[in-house]
């Protein structure tokens, strides 16, 4: 299937194409946000360069001007980015011939007004226009709303109500974006707050405002654009708009897959970079600093190990680095093999296969330091316990667990396991139970040997509290009280022998994407309801339902047996002709977990669909952990960009380059001077100078596209 990589590098060729001819000579100039985006869908700087004559950052000193070519600004629409291009078009000549401007949707008003009011590119510029380039596609299948720094903070805490909205339209923006590349006008669903969320948090209808202001948006897009969506017979998409109050399970549990454990615990990887810093040996028998990006298009070898087990990863890798020796037998001395160790070394003097044995060196080394830690602190075989907890207290064989607290008890007294480990278990055992009083909380803190008088006692405390500001109540006022009352969504494995018993959990997103699949009737409606009335395909699914039920017992099936095929699932044979897939969307806001993504991999690879799941930042175990517990802390102590005072000072060497024949008011009055004959001729200027009038019509036009969204 087409991914989201290519989708969205196709969406930024067909923008740069439509600018100008495609063999017209043109410059592309970028920003620091846009350069990042561009590295995630172009595999080299070359493949881009078949579409512009080249790229630059537009803060970079090395960036020359050519007065002869067009240019093509891709930006994002702040101040910094417009006193830069306005500087380009300060000189005479210019620094281009005739500017394109592109910013990244959406828009803030007072932004529109300050790009109004610049003297000189307003004048030269032949077009200006948004963009929907609001999403990175970080992966083939998973992509992450631009501009959202710290969600948990943005949505949760009380103390940033106010950043809120700005960010729900960002997350609308990227959803858009994503139903406009794929040519989509998905059916919407949202995960639908109970009364007992509500109470503890307004935010908890974080996931219904979204859904249904999205829905006025794609409405309103699809009314203004005829050729939207594109005629196609593909099934209709389904979108599920959720939030982090959804499942509080997968951010807290061990995951053994391969992607998800090594952002857990190997503490070199840069998880916003996705960068990973290590040591290896190099062709001389040094140990040399490495580091490597850990993305789809730097590196296969990752695609293809990230969703596996660790120890399936591992043996899979082991298989590669032998069949790599095996088919280069006179370029390895075997005898020197004993052990992995060896075969490592082996492969890092290889001679020749650059690339692929630096990625075998890399991916060795992470899974080696991902089992080491493993062992050290004793995750998998405690494993079982935070399984069986999460699995509502049944076993591996589908059996209610006996003495579950006593395992919790043994798991807190390991002193081989990591502090923030048994706090997790304590976390874990507290959702499962329904929450705690404090003094059960303190009491188990203890067991762990973390005491009041521990430097982190009164922090872990407060993280137990916070979590009622993601829909759980953890801390129970009184021993009497009821459980915390939450219907979960995730699941579960038990009696399945190829499953290992550290991977028994199902995520929420996965159980929700399959059923979704299976039948979109056994998503219940009351906790997913539709935003509009519901769809007609649906309403001739359902009573096809109730007239096959009615039929007889022979045809009738219960709409929760999960082996009942709808008609609106299609049967293997038609899967594999050539109608295209029906595709689904689930977007997450507050964040998702790598389990998660690795779920929308799994339902695509099982189910033989299109699945693309979205969010608006990853979260690791730790930070996680660390946002909850700073989820009430004041605004000045979180450091958000969104408070941050915004760069508006251009770098001294793009006005330094200015130089004009003279003062403004005297170069005008001497030219005025002039014979008509003996002024200079200024070729870079526009053939057809605008005049005030059709000037701010234009930027009234401007000004009317980027207010639109705002109404």
């Amino acid at each position: 299937m087409p991914n989201l990589i290519e989708l969205q590098r196709d969406h930024v060729v067909s923008i740069l194409n439509a600018v100008v001819a495609s063999n017209s000579i043109k410059f592309l100039v970028v920003d620091e946000f846009v350069e990042k985006l561009l590295e995630y869908i172009f595999e080299s700087p070359n493949e881009l360069l078949k579409y512009v004559t080249s790229v630059d950052r537009i803060d970079s000193p090395k960036r020359q001007g050519q007065q002869s070519v067009d240019v093509i600004y891709l930006l994002q629409p702040t101040k910094f980015n417009m006193k830069c291009m306005d500087a380009d078009f300060q000189s005479i000549p210019p620094k281009y011939k005739t500017p394109h401007i592109r910013f990244l949707a959406p828009s803030e008003k007072h932004v529109v007004t300050y790009f109004s009011s610049l003297k000189y590119i307003t004048r030269y510029m032949q077009n200006v226009s948004e963009v929907n380039l609001s999403f990175i596609p970080k992966e083939a299948q998973y992509f992450q709303t631009i501009g959202t720094d710290k969600p948990l903070q943005i949505f949760f805490n009380p103390n940033c109500l106010d950043l809120i909205e700005k960010h729900v339209s960002k997350a609308m923006s990227s959803l858009l974006n994503l139903c406009i590349i794929t040519g989509e006008y998905p059916i919407i669903r949202y995960s639908k707050a109970t009364e007992s969320q509500l109470e503890l948090s307004q935010a908890s209808r974080l996931a219904e405002k979204l859904a249904k202001n999205f829905q006025y948006k794609l409405d309103e897009y699809a009314r203004s654009h005829e050729d939207f969506p594109p005629p196609s017979t593909r099934p209709r998409a389904i979108l599920v708009v959720t939030d982090r109050t959804l499942d509080q399970f997968s951010p807290i549990l061990h995951d053994f897959s391969y992607q998800a454990m090594a952002y857990d615990v190997v503490p070199d990887i840069d998880v916003r970079t996705d960068i990973y810093h290590y040591t290896a040996e190099n062709e001389k028998g040094d140990q040399e600093a490495k580091e490597s990006e850990l993305t789809d298009l730097k590196d296969p070898d990752w695609v293809e190990l990230r969703h596996q087990h660790i120890i399936s990863a591992n043996e899979y890798l082991a298989g590669k680095i032998k069949e790599m020796i095996a088919k280069n037998p006179l370029l390895v001395d075997r005898s020197k093999v004993k052990n992995t160790t060896d075969l490592l070394s082996v492969v890092a003097h290889l001679k020749d296969f650059d690339e692929e044995r630096r990625r075998m060196v890399l991916h060795k080394i992470l899974i080696e330091e991902c089992l080491s830690i493993n062992q050290k602190r004793k995750l998998a075989e405690l494993a079982e316990v935070e399984q069986n907890l999460a699995g509502f207290g049944f076993d591996i064989n589908g059996e209610k667990s006996r003495h579950i607290t006593d395992s919790l008890l043994r798991a807190l007294l390991s002193r081989d396991t990591d502090i923030t480990d048994r706090v997790r278990y304590i976390i874990i055992y507290a959702l499962y139970r329904g929450g705690l009083i404090e003094d059960d909380f303190k009491k188990l803190l203890s067991f762990a040997a973390i005491t009041e008088e521990h430097d982190y006692f009164d922090r872990f405390l407060t993280l137990f509290k916070n979590f009622n500001f993601i829909g759980f109540r953890l801390i129970k006022e009184q021993p009497k009280d009821k459980p915390f009352q939450k219907e979960w969504f995730h699941d579960s494995i038990t009696k399945d022998p190829s499953v290992y018993t550290t991977s028994r959990f199902v995520p929420a997103a996965s159980n929700i994407i399959s059923k979704l699949i299976a039948n979109p009737l056994l998503l219940s409606e009351e906790a997913f309801p539709f935003v509009k009335d519901k769809p007609i395909e649906i309403l001739d699914e359902e009573a096809k339902e109730i007239a096959d039920a009615s039929a007889g017992p022979q045809t009738s099936a219960s709409l929760r047996n999960p082996r009942h095929r709808a008609a609106w699932t299609k049967t293997n044979n038609v899967l594999q002709s050539n109608q295209p897939r029906q595709r689904f969307f689930f977007y997450t806001i507050g964040g998702i977990t790598y389990p998660e993504i690795k779920a929308a991999y799994d339902q695509a690879n099982l189910k033989n669909r299109d699945v693309f799941i979205g969010s608006d930042g990853i979260l690791t175990p730790s930070s996680f952990m660390k946002s909850i517990e700073f989820v009430t802390k004041p605004r000045d102590f979180l450091g958000l960009k969104d408070d941050a005072k915004e760069e508006e000072d251009i770098p001294s060497f793009l006005l330094s380059s200015l130089r004009p024949v003279s003062a403004p008011v005297s170069h005008i009055h001497k030219r005025s001077e002039m014979p008509q004959s003996s002024r200079p001729v200024i070729k870079s200027a526009p053939v057809e100078p605008a005049s005030p009038k059709k000037e701010e019509k234009k930027r009234s036009k401007f000004s009317r596209f980027l207010r639109k969204d705002k109404k």
